[in-house]
């Protein structure tokens, strides 16, 4: 049934092309921020020679009878549709005090970097199926031959929106003429509620509603990107964290296949998604904590306020809401025990940053203090019998680092090389080629304690050095790896391949030698990087 009504989308832009509703063709000529869609015309800005169109809807708002059910395609509309304000993200639900405990140069350099943009509602909002385009040129004279970008946000799947500041696409559009998307969608129990799954009728869709609310983006991007000069035979997505998470189980699901052309998984392999049995007793576990009946489900959750449905998930569980297998829209593991077949003939770039999990406990005043018993017992629990070899595989590589320092590696970059190989592994045994890296250039502002930890890469491969100086820095090195990275991800979105002028050769991964690019202002390519580590743990 899900298949039928995520086709309906499809085959409701393929009518739509002919009638195409748009302004006059004059006004259209005559003026670039007016675009002629498939379901009607938009109205965006000129920002220093981009155009933006922000705040696009690309689904009807899941709202209503929609909400907690698969994206419903928009009504064609005569009226254009004024594209000029960020729409909202969906409803937050975080976890933990996050930056509240950050020292206060670490504070004020992240809250530089991920500024939410003005006139959006920080706490979000039920209504949030939009996405952002940028680029040079729009209407049909604009070529339609530039690479598109995908952007998939991080934060889980929890929180996150597509218009955060260094998410923000203006600049690669500019000075990389490309086509940049970001994408707004549900989450967390909005987006991930398998009432499906639990059998409660009336809900079809609802399990993974958030994954097929990008599955939708990407229609309207391959219905409709030709009209801002972008291919909608080339599309890459790629994304962050939760954002990589959301590509890997992308490459899983038959209904996305063809929809994009490559992909760019970022510190977020996400080799498994949930299973059907967590997800049905999340979703039956969350009827009971909201009051809400199976048998009258239908009726009774449209009576429920956003707070309600929060406050009733907040019982449950932020992880508790993530994409699970629900035997119509994800019908295995991505990349376990081996690489889905829909990702065959797309080309795949993985990686992380070498200090990942800095990120996570620069705001424990502790931190710092690690010490040898300390890390030796976190070692242990990592690989148990193993600690010190796995310790000393690591201060082999980073002699001069510290307990804490040393803590970070066994924790965080064990767990990343983990996914990575696994899913970098995998895909290397399809058609399509596999790279692999690793971003290790430490963020100058604040390299004496964060090194370069999880979202270090952002601004770089973003050109977005300049807007957070704060997180990434200002100096000659900076900019020089800002135009190293942004140019590596360009190269592959055009080519589906990574090699650019500044680089050893990057040659496509093999899980035997494990070929890896660490990127920074001295790029080097090492063969089975952090492979004592790799091996002590592999069993765990």
């Amino acid at each position: 049934m899900i298949k039928t009504m995520r086709a309906s989308v499809g085959a409701a832009f393929a009518v739509l092309a002919t009638v195409a509703c748009s302004p006059s063709e004059d006004a259209e000529a005559s003026d670039p921020t007016i675009v002629s869609t498939l379901t009607g015309p938009l109205q965006g800005i000129d920002v220093d020679g981009v155009y933006e169109f922000r705040g696009v809807p690309y689904a009807q708002p899941p709202v209503g009878p929609l909400r907690f059910q698969a994206p419903a395609p928009r009504e064609p509309t005569d009226a254009p549709t004024l594209a000029t304000q960020y729409g909202e993200p969906c409803v937050q639900m975080r976890a933990g005090a996050g930056a509240a405990s950050y020292p206060p140069l670490v504070q004020a350099a992240m809250t530089e970097a991920f500024a939410p943009p003005a006139n959006v509602n920080p706490e979000g909002d039920e209504n949030c199926l939009v996405l952002n385009v940028y680029t040079q040129a729009t209407g049909p004279e604009s070529g339609a031959n530039r690479p598109v970008m995908v952007w998939l946000h991080g934060g889980g799947f929890s929180y996150g929106q597509a218009a955060l500041n260094i998410y923000q696409g203006h600049n690669l559009a500019k000075n990389h003429d490309v086509v940049f998307v970001g994408v707004n969608h549900r989450l967390n129990v909005f987006g991930f509620l398998g009432l499906d799954t639990a059998a409660v009728p009336g809900f079809e869709g609802s399990a993974n509603a958030g994954m097929l609310d990008i599955v939708a983006a990407l229609e309207w991007v391959n219905a409709n990107i030709d009209q801002f000069g972008g291919d909608p035979g080339n599309v890459t997505i790629f994304g962050q964290s939760g954002g990589g998470a959301k590509v890997s189980t992308l490459l899983a699901m038959p209904e996305a296949e063809g929809l994009f052309h490559r992909a760019i998984i970022q510190s977020g392999a996400g080799t498994r998604v949930g299973s059907s049995e967590d997800a049905g007793k999340a979703a039956l576990d969350f009827l009971t904590a909201a009051g809400v009946s199976p048998d009258n489900a239908a009726a009774d959750i449209q009576t429920l306020s956003t707070q309600e449905i929060l406050a009733a998930a907040s019982e449950i569980g932020t992880r508790s809401f993530r994409p699970s297998i629900d035997g119509a829209n994800i019908l295995r593991h991505p990349f376990v025990p081996d690489a889905a077949p829909s990702s065959a003939n797309v080309p795949v770039m993985i990686g992380f940053t070498s200090d990942e999990q800095t990120l996570y406990n620069v705001g424990n005043p502790e931190w710092l203090n690690t010490t040898e018993a300390q890390l030796l017992e976190a070692a242990e629990g990592v690989a148990p019998g193993n600690g010190q070899a796995l310790i000393d595989s690591y201060r082999e590589l980073y002699p001069d680092q510290s307990p804490a320092y040393l803590l970070m590696q066994v924790t965080g970059t064990t767990r990343q090389i983990h996914g990575a190989a696994q899913l970098a592994g995998a895909h290397a045994a399809m058609p399509a080629p596999t790279y692999a890296y690793v971003f290790s250039h430490p963020l100058p502002p604040q390299d004496f304690v964060l090194k370069s930890p999880h979202t270090a890469e952002i601004p770089y491969i973003m050109d977005n050095v300049g807007k957070s100086p704060l997180f990434a820095g200002a100096t000659a090195a900076d900019f020089a790896v800002e135009d190293l990275m942004s140019n590596i991800w360009v190269s592959f979105a055009r080519t589906g391949d990574p090699n650019v002028e500044g680089l050893p050769d990057w040659p496509q991964y093999d899980a035997e030698t494990r070929p890896t690019m660490f990127l920074s202002a001295d790029s080097q390519l090492v063969e089975r990087p952090y492979d004592k580590a790799l091996t002590l743990t592999v069993s765990n």
